[in-house]
């Protein structure tokens, strides 16, 4: 990898790039920016990226990562909500003709095609940004998460750390925990383990609508340390007050009532799904899974 030729030579960047736009880096925006060059070499090199590849960058910041996807990509699509950070990625990257940079929130805009997804994602969106990649389809994303974020996609059932992030990645994805960061590799430091992580997407091998498992395992994990059976008669109480009546009958033949959420693996919370679904019929169940409990 030749764009950078040392975590000094970033160093530079990062400062001449910061005091050129007359800019201090926002914490809440999570405007941390990786400094170390065999981090960024450990990353591009993962990724394997060859000339077929249409690349995503999410969070661009000043194209220390950029500048080396682009070398290598057919085509290098960078996202970036700082509308200061645009213009400097414009001029920045400007002699690479295969980048476009898209200025606008990675959660709310449309993202273009791109076989792989290689970020140092902003912190605060690392949920919804990573449930909005896993709707598309792509060969590979290697991303950097916040290492408490990270560790919930290997959380086993039964652990603090399994949540409905764990199940949703277990469902659709297959995820390798590749490197530890530390808070010294970016300026300025965050507070804050980093970590590396791989992704690639599952076959869809079981045959049923994955959103509208995702809405059930929402309302699920909102209350995850509860039994099955005390979330599901609270959530028929809070329908029938929207005059949707459900039998609370329709859950006695259900499996792992008395079980805590928390505790379910991904095949008993498909089975329970798929039976609790058949039970009530395809508008109940609509009218049970809406995200409008209140």
């Amino acid at each position: 990898m030749d764009c950078w030729n040392s975590s000094s030579v970033i160093k530079k960047h990062v400062f001449d790039s910061l005091r050129k736009m007359d800019m201090t880096p926002s914490r809440h925006k999570g405007q941390n920016f990786l400094v170390d060059y065999h981090i960024l070499h450990y990353q591009v090199e993962q990724a394997e990226i060859n000339q077929k590849d249409i690349v995503l960058e999410i969070g661009g910041g000043i194209g220390n990562l950029s500048k080396c996807l682009a070398q290598d990509a057919k085509k290098l699509y960078i996202v970036e909500t700082d509308r200061r950070m645009v213009g400097f990625l414009q001029e920045f990257m400007s002699s690479y003709s295969n980048t476009e940079i898209l200025h606008g929130d990675a959660v709310k805009i449309e993202l273009p095609k791109f076989t792989k997804c290689i970020s140092n994602l902003p912190y605060q969106i690392s949920s919804p940004i990573t449930f909005k990649l896993l709707e598309h389809d792509f060969e590979l994303a290697i991303l950097m998460y916040q290492r408490e974020f990270a560790q919930r996609f290997f959380a086993s059932p039964g652990t603090r750390d399994y949540s409905r992030i764990s199940v949703m990645m277990n469902l659709k994805a297959n995820c390798i925990y590749l490197k530890t960061v530390k808070p010294s590799s970016f300026f300025p430091a965050p507070k804050v383990f980093s970590s590396i992580v791989s992704i690639t997407k599952k076959e869809d091998t079981l045959n049923f609508n994955h959103d509208d498992f995702g809405r059930f395992i929402t309302l699920l994990f909102t209350q995850k340390k509860k039994t099955v059976r005390s979330v599901l008669v609270n959530l028929i109480k809070r329908k029938s007050k929207q005059n949707v009546q459900i039998k609370k009958e329709v859950l006695e033949e259900l499996s792992y009532l008395e079980r805590r959420i928390f505790s379910l693996t991904l095949d008993e919370l498909t089975k329970m799904y798929s039976d609790l679904k058949a039970k009530l019929g395809e508008e109940l169940w609509l009218n049970m899974i809406s995200l409008n409990t209140r």
